[in-house]
């Protein structure tokens, strides 16, 4: 990653707008807030929260150090859709953690609707709680 332009950028092909951010950190919180609001199944939540959730920030600094980049597909609305990151800039730029701006799509317009409905969010179990002391 020598010679990388500096910060990253993010995006959910077909969903979100590629998003260029100056660190990992609210980058990956970013992606993180933006999956939370669609519907993943619990398999996928849990894929993804290990990847660009609490704590993913020293995983993923070694997977681009390794590999240049990181892409993840997924199924939504009857596609395989590929979540990107990557060292650089080229989105739109953003500074602080926020989730992603959608793309203007009747695919995302569905997706909104249906999260209006209740819907939006995983699908499937509710994940156990953990209680703290």
């Amino acid at each position: 990653m020598k010679n990388t332009p500096p910060g990253y950028t993010v995006g959910i092909e077909g969903i979100t707008e590629p998003t260029s951010f100056p660190a990992l950190a609210p980058a990956l919180s970013s992606l993180w807030q933006t999956l939370n609001t669609l519907p993943l199944g619990w398999t996928q939540y849990e894929a993804y929260r290990y990847f660009f959730g609490p704590g993913a920030v020293e995983r993923t600094e070694a997977f681009l150090a390794r590999d240049g980049a990181l892409q993840l597909g997924f199924a939504l609305l009857g596609r395989t859709r590929l979540i990107r990151l990557l060292p650089g800039g080229g989105g739109l730029p953003q500074l602080v953690p926020a989730p992603l701006k959608l793309v203007d799509s009747p695919e995302v317009t569905a997706l909104r609707l249906e999260s209006l409905g209740g819907r939006g969010g995983r699908t499937g179990p509710e994940p156990e709680r953990r209680r703290s002391a």
